[in-house]
Parts: C-alpha cells; structure tokens; sequence
C-alpha cells in the first residue's frame, strides 16, 4: 500500500512567475526548505500555522503578512496540526507520532507513538475528546485532552487518511478504496457508508450535521444532505486528484494535483475551474474570513486575492 503522503508527492515545477501574473491567486510567502508545505491552518482571523516535510513549521501572528520560522523539534514530515485554542494544539509526525502543546507552541511533547502505523489527521471535537487516524484502518481516541489514546475499532485494515466530527458523537472517516466510515456514538461504533467509488478519498468538510463533501482521486466529489444516508456525485469538468475542501457559507474551495483549484458559490452543488498560475500538486487549505490560503510543493503559500 503506497502511502497517502508517498501518493501526494511530486517532482513539480512550481511557475511562481506565472502565479505573479494572475489577479486572483498570489504568492503570500515561500519557505527557503522549499518542502512540501502539507497543512494550513489558521487558529483565528490572526494566528496561523503551515507545517510540512522534514519537520518545517512556520508561524503568522499578524494574519498572513508575515510568516516566520518556529523550531517545533520534531524531525520527519508532519503530516497534520489541530489547534483548539491559541494554547492548546496538536501535530502528528511520520512513525505515527502525536505531539501536544500546552503553550501556544513553547513546547511540543510527545503524547503517543504508534510504531508500525502512520497516522495522517487528526481533530478534537471538545477539550477531552479527539481522534486520529492512518495507516492499516486504525482509528485511536483520547477521552482526556490527549493524555493517553486508545484504539477503536474500524472494522477495516483499508487506509484511512481524513476525519471530521461536527460534535462530541457524530463523525465521518473517508479512505482508500472509496471508504467512507460513520459514527453516531463518539466511535463506539463505525459503520460503512455506501461511496459507490473506489477511488482513494481524501478529505471530508461537514456543513452541519447533515451535509457534507468528500474529494477524492479521478475528480471525485461527494455530496450528502442526510447524513451519508445516501451520497451523490458531483459531476466537474476534471478527472485531476482532489485532496481538500473547505467552506465559508455558500462559498466552497477544492484544491488538488497539478495546480487544481476549483470554487463553488451554491454550496457545492455546482464547481468551476480557477486558474491557478500553477501546475503544482496543492495540499493544504484554509478559508479565514474572506481570505482563502493554500499550501503546496515547493514550500509555497498562496492567498486569493479576488471577490
């Protein structure tokens, strides 16, 4: 089983001088390691982090003008960072590793180390309560803010590369082979929802509790208003591989291989192709107001600038 990180890297070109003549999409910031920047994420409208390959973090205290290098001390690829609060955050590293902060970043102890699994995301739906989950079906659970982690059971050894909980009791999964996995009790249980896709999936973004998306590899978009009880594909102009989501209102982004960005105004019903100035694979997204940033190969950030 190749990796979901493996699947996602590519030896592409970034074409910054073409993205400095698009009018939407500019350049925000590029990291002189210039490694995959996997994850953004924006605790508020000022504070946000962008992490990547070979343990590369960089820090915006003053809503993206600035990005500045933060010594985490972790080695090997991060591969997701969550942050409840300006204080309280999570990361996980290559080798399974989970690390915590207790102090807006100071210091980032390790909490958890699976060993022969990797894990690939990771979220908290309260104070107490998180999940993670990778590599070989496993799903781990902490129930006291990340103090220790128990396992649950999936019901799958199939990879599972995203999560999403809208509360402490309702939850998707999504993975390899088009899995998409649901919980309505914290994870006690998961059952299996029906993608009809094989393809590898790859993000999920919920819209309350009834309404979610799913992207995934071959132009895959997935759509449900009532739970997963049934899901329907959205049919776009691109069989590109798409690797994240996001959501402001109606307003709705997707990022993906080779520079793909599409936008949606009707709240995922219907996409359109931007032009993004790029032919990189684009891996991290985050929507912050009206401020829309993603992240890629080639340590790059990019913010869009248009309406």
């Amino acid at each position: 089983m190749i990796s979901c990180k493996q699947a996602l890297m590519g030896g592409v070109l970034f074409l910054a001088s073409a993205l400095t003549a698009q009018a939407q999409w500019a350049v925000a910031f590029q990291d002189r390691s210039k490694q995959d920047l996997n994850v953004i994420h924006f605790v508020d409208s000022r504070l946000g982090w962008v992490v990547g390959d070979k343990g590369v973090v960089n820090v915006t205290q003053d809503a993206g003008n600035e990005w500045l290098p933060h010594n985490s001390r972790i080695d090997g690829n991060i591969n997701d960072i969550f942050f409840l609060n300006r204080e309280v955050g999570w990361m996980i590293a290559s080798g399974g590793r989970i690390f915590r902060t207790q102090n807006g970043g100071g210091i980032w102890d390790p909490v958890y180390k699976s060993g022969a699994s990797d894990l690939y995301s990771i979220t908290f739906a309260s104070k107490k309560h998180g999940w993670a989950v990778g590599t070989q079906g496993r799903i781990l659970h902490t129930a006291d803010g990340g103090e220790s982690w128990e396992q649950q059971n999936s019901g799958t050894k199939e990879e599972l590369v995203h999560l999403k909980f809208v509360n402490e009791k309702q939850g998707w999964i999504v993975g390899d082979k088009g899995i998409i996995l649901f919980t309505n009790d914290g994870g006690q249980e998961w059952e299996r929802q029906n993608s009809s896709v094989t393809a590898h999936l790859y993000h999920i973004e919920a819209k309350g509790k009834d309404t979610a998306m799913i992207v995934g590899e071959n132009g895959v978009i997935l759509r449900t208003s009532n739970a997963g009880d049934s899901w329907e594909r959205i049919t776009v102009d691109t069989n590109k591989t798409l690797v994240n989501v996001a959501f402001s209102g109606n307003q709705g982004w997707i990022i993906g291989w080779g520079g793909t960005i599409l936008r949606s105004s009707d709240g995922g019903k219907s996409w359109v192709e931007q032009e993004s100035g790029t032919r990189a694979n684009l891996y991290g997204l985050a929507i912050v107001k009206k401020d829309v940033w993603v992240s890629g190969a080639e340590g790059y950030v990019l913010k869009y600038a248009g309406n």
